[in-house]
């Protein structure tokens, strides 16, 4: 491929950004760090509706943007350089550089960027952390290179990268169809606080397993979620509305012991909880954060790893700052 050259790399966590002074307007192109948070997604409603005639399967989801999230930093360079930290992300699996590639492909751009990648997400979790991190990457790039390509030149390349990599560029909440490509922005739910647990033991390739456990007779109309999408669009809540994810059975199929899990996390919080995506992930529900914390106390004195987060209304902002030239010196 012609332009800028690629190199990646995964390190151990190095100096962290620096402080964020204010809009990018504030600080000249040439010496500009560009840094955003690449949040994580759940799927408040998800359903499978069959099998279509390219292979795929159709979907019908509301997803919702939180705040859980990785964190990407860019800044000028003469060739493109990928780091990771820590190095949990292989090279061939790096959404990342794939994304910064389609970029330049799509721009015949010819500037570099240095790009460090400092991950939080579990992966393969089902919270979408590679195509939050594609997302963001493609528009951390359009605004340091200058390209300015708009959201829907930036959606059609994101549709190369990935079904779900476009709802990332939205943000928020959205109701997404077709493979996941076809996003639409909804009103943002009331803002509600989230914990997640990621038990371990998925299988390899686990999306395809799920899908491969997945029966006919699992598949659905989509009336439920589109009805949430409806109640959102009409300014309603998600309080009362059934959730549902057509994943559930299959997931209690090929994830060791889940039924078992569930109902205990049911039992120590008193709470529901709910599968995201394809999982592991599960989620429960609160009204306040005093409440999350709380459940996620209860699960931590039970040895059962916990994450807090919250709904988050917008897509994440891109923060500037100048980085003085000695922060970069070995």
């Amino acid at each position: 491929m012609s332009g800028a050259r690629f190199s990646t790399h995964s390190s151990e966590p190095a100096m962290p950004p620096p402080a964020d002074h204010g809009d990018i307007g504030s600080v000249p192109t040439s010496a500009r760090t560009l840094h955003a948070p690449a949040y994580a997604k759940v799927n408040l409603s998800l359903e499978i509706l069959g099998r279509r005639p390219d292979g795929f399967h159709e979907l019908v989801s509301v997803s919702q943007i939180v705040s859980l999230a990785d964190h990407l930093t860019v800044s000028p360079a003469a060739d493109v350089h990928v780091t990771v930290e820590p190095p949990v992300v292989d090279e061939h699996d790096n959404l990342v550089r794939r994304a910064a590639e389609a970029l330049v492909l799509a721009t015949s751009q010819t500037n570099g960027a240095t790009i460090v990648l400092k991950k939080a997400i579990p992966l393969a979790a089902g919270l979408g952390g590679g195509s939050s991190d594609a997302a963001t990457t493609l528009r951390l790039l359009d605004r340091l290179w200058g390209t300015r390509l708009g959201h829907t030149q930036l959606a059609a390349i994101a549709a190369t990268l990935g079904s779900d990599v476009a709802l990332f560029l939205a943000g928020g909440t959205s109701l997404m169809r077709g493979r996941g490509e076809d996003v639409e922005p909804l009103p943002a739910a009331r803002t509600f606080w989230l914990v997640l647990i990621c038990p371990g033991g998925s299988p390899p390739d686990k999306t395809r397993a799920l899908y491969h456990a997945l029966s006919p007779d699992e598949w659905s109309d989509g009336e439920t979620t589109l009805a949430l999408a409806e109640r959102l669009r009409s300014g309603g809540t998600i309080e009362g509305q059934p959730l549902v994810n057509s994943f559930d059975r299959a997931a209690d199929r090929v994830y060791p012991n889940f039924p078992a899990l569930r109902r205990h996390l049911a039992d120590l919080t008193d709470a529901p909880w709910q599968l995201t995506g394809a999982g592991p992930t599960l989620f429960a529900r609160f009204a306040t954060a005093i409440a999350a914390r709380g459940a996620a106390q209860v699960l931590q004195r039970a040895g059962i790893d916990a994450h807090i987060a919250r709904t988050i209304a917008r897509r994440p902002a891109i923060r500037a700052s100048r980085a003085p030239a000695a922060r970069f010196l070995p």
